[in-house]
């Protein structure tokens, strides 16, 4: 199965599964026990707030330009990684028929969610490219984070990063 964008959304968009994180570990239930019961939204909207997810994803990236908008863009990232987990614990209390509904959705949108995918791969590949203009903290969520890691990854052939660059400007 070829990996999409934030693939752990999009897995667990596919799968129905349970994704656990290290920051909302099941074990901090005393406050949450005492807050109001929230509302599941619906499959439909779940599968509306993974678009959104991935239209800012690439939309972020695709404004960074240089060492400014880097660092800008991390806060904007790390808003919409607290949302992702937020989202995935939403798809979590889904009932079945729900489930159902948005696996359904899911597979009717898939070639949708591929081109974002890809955007935004190709982002991510333009700003590994740049070594993130500098900016230690864009590079960090990036590479290091599970919703953005697979972004930033090396072209499957090994080539070092700017080696794209460099043969372009060479005429290559």
């Amino acid at each position: 199965m070829k990996a999409f964008l934030v693939p752990l959304l999009y897995s667990a968009l596919l799968s129905g599964a349970s994704l656990a994180f290290g920051e909302t570990a099941a074990g901090t239930a005393s406050p949450a026990a005492a807050a109001p019961a929230e509302k599941i939204p619906s499959a439909e909207s779940l599968i509306n707030q993974a678009f959104s997810f991935a239209i800012n994803i690439q939309q972020t990236l695709a404004g960074v330009q240089d060492k400014e908008s880097a660092d800008n863009a991390v806060k904007t990232l790390q808003d919409i990684q607290k949302d992702i987990r937020h989202f995935l614990q939403l798809q979590d209390k889904l009932n079945d028929a729900e489930k159902e509904k948005e696996d359904a959705l899911m597979e009717k949108m898939e070639k949708r969610m591929e081109m974002l995918d890809n955007r935004c791969r190709q982002e991510g590949k333009r700003l590994f490219e740049a070594r993130y203009y500098g900016s230690a903290a864009l590079k960090d969520i990036l590479e290091n984070s599970d919703e953005f890691s697979d972004l930033a990854e090396p072209d499957e052939d090994g080539a070092p990063p700017g080696a794209l660059r460099e043969n372009e400007e060479a005429g290559q």
